[in-house]
């Protein structure tokens, strides 16, 4: 008699103690340089440092990341097999989805799974079809959570407004922000006069396009945009740069590094963000850092991150932009607490904060609070 072949298991990771073991899905940090890769690398370092006597932590990781978090027992490298058959994958006690596009989910259905949701612009990016098929998929997830944490309470109303909760527990936990000091670098395309400061993915959302008559009327100022500038946006922005003659005034140099980002901080004159759609609004708080006015919308959560220290456009007409601005930055430089008072602000947005409450909400998840 023969006996039929078995099907293992790979039980949750062990360190011969009784501690409770949570994954973190850190998949975007394949896109290192964008908003969702520095908070993943930003949140697995700073818990990899974290003193939790009750909790080890694992990493779920793109292959060519597998050794930046530490040991090797404390990393899973993401395959096709954590993928379709998580079954057989290793089990954790708790699982925390950092982002809400992940594609992996625990080894079996009673495994706690955290999902945090950082936005929704997908419902005003995409055709109502697309939309609707993302948003369905999303439903899916939030079904399955056991918890949810969102980074914005702009977040949290678009969420509670679009999808069904149950009673689903939402905690809202903002992001940190990692300053980078001592260690700019001036970049060999910078302005030779005074600048302005913009960041980000070079995409309609992001609402750029508004800045350049805003410029036109501005000819004491250059402008910095930086960041991923392939898209069919910038194109569209390169082309109205040459039709307005502000291909000196204008420099979009593409994606750059955080030593040059640094630099474009600590020197600018003031940062200008006009985004329409934002989960969070990083660089908000980055150019607080440095005690740099910031200029925002009024869209979506920038006026909650940029609070009463910012200034907000409540139109995109130019010469009302360029009057704005002119009479605030004026009154600004002439008041140097101003400076102070946000940069203080700003320090409230940092990682130990964000770790302690996710790490409140782990305990509360593993029964251990």
């Amino acid at each position: 008699m023969t006996n039929s072949p078995e099907i293992t298991f790979q039980e949750r990771p062990s360190r011969f103690n009784l501690k409770k073991t949570v994954l973190l899905d850190l998949g975007k940090l394949k896109y290192l340089y964008n908003g969702l890769g520095q908070v993943s690398y930003q949140l697995g370092k700073k818990l990899g440092k974290y003193n939790a006597p009750e909790i080890d932590f694992y990493y779920l990781l793109p292959k060519r990341f597998d050794t930046v978090f530490f040991n090797v027992a404390d990393r899973e490298t993401i395959s096709l097999r954590r993928r379709y058959f998580p079954f057989t994958c290793r089990r954790y006690d708790l699982w925390h989805s950092t982002h809400q596009d992940s594609a992996y989910f625990p080894s079996d259905s009673q495994t706690p799974y955290l999902l945090t949701i950082h936005d929704l612009n997908f419902l005003e990016e995409k055709k109502e079809r697309k939309a609707m098929k993302r948003l369905r998929s999303l439903q899916k997830k939030v079904s399955r959570a056991s918890a949810i944490t969102v980074i914005s309470k702009s977040t949290e109303k678009i969420v509670k407004d679009n999808l069904d909760l149950r009673n689903i527990p939402v905690h809202l936990i903002y992001q940190g922000v990692k300053i980078s000091r001592g260690n700019e670098k001036k970049p060999g395309f910078a302005p030779s006069k005074k600048f302005l400061f913009s960041i980000g993915v070079i995409l309609e959302k992001k609402n750029f396009i508004v800045l350049l008559d805003f410029m036109k009327l501005l000819p004491e100022y250059k402008l910095v945009i930086a960041g991923k500038n392939t898209t069919e946006y910038a194109k569209l922005i390169e082309k109205k740069i040459q039709k307005l003659n502000l291909a000196d005034s204008i420099i979009m140099p593409g994606i750059i590094s955080d030593q040059e980002k640094t630099w474009l901080y600590q020197n600018c004159e003031a940062f200008v963000y006009p985004s329409k759609y934002e989960g969070f609004g990083m660089p908000i708080i980055e150019a607080m850092n440095f005690g740099k006015p910031v200029f925002l919308s009024t869209y979506s959560c920038l006026p909650e991150i940029g609070s009463t220290y910012a200034y907000y456009w409540n139109d995109f007409d130019p010469k009302k932009m360029s009057d704005y601005f002119l009479d605030n930055i004026f009154k600004f430089q002439k008041k140097p607490e101003l400076s102070e008072n946000m940069k203080i602000y700003a320090q409230s947005f940092n990682w130990d904060n964000t770790v302690n409450a996710y790490i409140k909400v782990y305990k509360k998840l593993l029964g251990l609070s």
